[in-house]
């Protein structure tokens, strides 16, 4: 009985070691397979719209928008440089576990030759499950030239659990960063130099076309019977960019060409001026939009959709509480900390807290240690100035503490000390949802502007 347990007991710290390096060792970073790996934990036929394509995708479609003003369950199946032929085999992927009423394609890597699309996205090949498609899918990205161990890739733990000799700290943070079904908002601009390296193009031939690589033909003309097979329409796009070339432009002629053939309608581009893209506010960098361009473009694909599609709206009912749950996590993680971050005065300050939820706010003064605690808006402790006082919390992922001792006050997170201005009010704002410090700042008596420099 005794060896029975102790085996039982083995299995499970194996099980549990391996998780965590399973877990560690996944590549969540924008270029890594964290959107499949997400995707395998969607319920079943809950996914209306399904984007498929590049990052033009996932840095352009902003899935908690769709959802949130509209009540569209999308999910954004995209990953960096994605050629077609793993579009396809994505696509086949998504179809045994959801049923898409619509499908969105971007087109943009399509101008691509074999040659230089290679094993591109192959860090969200080797997320896939095994399965027939997999293996289809990686001879595809081998068709040209061998560039993938095949077998390797199919089981994917190799690659996985290899990896250990290369983690780093980013890979440990990594762990806790987010795809909002899909979407990857960046809130970076554009360069004025790249900006101006970009501005002044030559666009007398962009009426001509060019057929694209053969492989990139097949395989698109294969997603398309696809879709029709399963009834699924199609629609093609190319989000807004700079770095608008001849070469690229031929191509998408050429698809424009084959999208007529279909009867596919087809958006490339020419609704730019229609949404009001700004280059120099709207790009993170010449081939992609940043979060504000993001909102614009999908607002445009969502009332364009609104027209010609009848997706149901989703908002409030119990099966999309994922989408739910993804909205308000990109409200509490990418905008509050980002909102209070940009205020430097302390009425603005005090005005923009009342607005938020869920979140642990510290007031402190020194000197003399007067201090209180805000949670969700209410009052749970105060500290009196002059006395010497103790209190604890636990916020669920960290501990927190406010300490004062002969007028020497201390507020710390995960005994991990905070402190902005000596002569002032200082203000530390914890975050429930995102698990984290969002802000802290000190006030200064004199100036009354903002500090965000931890004292040392």
């Amino acid at each position: 009985m005794k060896r029975t347990l102790s085996t039982i007991f083995m299995i499970c710290i194996i099980a549990a070691a391996g998780f965590t390096l399973h877990k560690v060792t996944l590549n969540r970073t924008s270029q890594g397979c964290i959107q499949l790996n997400d995707f395998y934990h969607l319920p079943e036929d809950t996914v209306d719209l399904l984007c498929i394509g590049s990052s033009h995708v996932y840095y352009s479609i902003h899935t908690c928008r769709l959802y949130d003003r509209y009540g569209i369950a999308g999910y954004l199946l995209a990953s960096p440089g994605q050629p077609v032929w793993l579009s396809y085999y994505f696509l086949e992927e998504a179809l045994k576990t959801q049923s898409p009423q619509l499908l969105i394609f971007d087109v943009c890597t399509l101008y691509r030759k074999e040659s230089s699309a290679g094993s591109a996205s192959w860090p969200s090949l080797i997320s896939m499950k095994p399965s027939v498609a997999k293996w289809k899918a990686i001879r595809a990205v081998n068709w040209q030239e061998k560039q993938l161990d095949s077998v390797g890739a199919f089981f994917s733990f190799p690659y996985y659990h290899t990896r250990y000799a290369q983690l780093d700290r980013q890979d440990y943070e990594n762990t806790k960063k987010v795809r909002y079904n899909g979407y990857f908002p960046s809130f970076d601009r554009i360069s004025e130099s790249e900006l101006a390296d970009w501005k002044q193009i030559d666009r007398s031939n962009f009426h001509k076309s060019e057929p694209v690589s053969e492989q990139t033909e097949l395989y698109l003309r294969k997603l398309i019977e696809l879709c029709r097979e399963k009834n699924i329409p199609l629609l093609l796009v190319n989000a807004p960019y700079l770095n608008q070339t001849e070469e690229k432009q031929k191509a998408y002629n050429y698809i424009s060409q084959i999208a007529k053939e279909y009867g596919i309608p087809f958006l490339d581009c020419s609704y730019i001026d229609e949404i009001q893209i700004d280059y120099a506010k709207d790009l993170l960098e010449p081939s992609h939009l940043n979060y504000y361009g993001s909102m614009k473009y999908t607002d445009y694909l969502a009332e364009w959709i609104s027209k010609y599609y009848t997706l149901p709206d989703r908002r409030e009912n119990s099966r999309y509480q994922i989408w739910e749950e993804m909205s308000r996590k990109f409200r509490h993680v990418e905008l509050y900390g980002r909102a209070l971050k940009q205020i430097n005065t302390l009425e603005d300050y005090r005005k923009a807290l009342r607005s938020l939820d869920e979140c642990v706010v510290v007031l402190y003064q020194n000197p003399g240690g007067k201090s209180a605690v805000y949670e969700n808006g209410k009052q749970v402790f105060a500290g009196a100035q002059g006395t010497d006082y103790f209190w604890h919390t636990d916020l669920g992922y960290s501990d927190l503490a406010v300490q004062c001792v002969s007028g020497n006050l201390s507020v710390s997170i995960d005994n991990e000390a905070y402190s902005y201005v000596n002569q002032g009010l200082n203000i530390l704002v914890y975050d429930k949802v995102a698990k984290r410090i969002i802000d802290g700042a000190g006030f200064d008596v004199q100036t009354g502007k903002a500090v965000r420099e931890k004292n040392m």
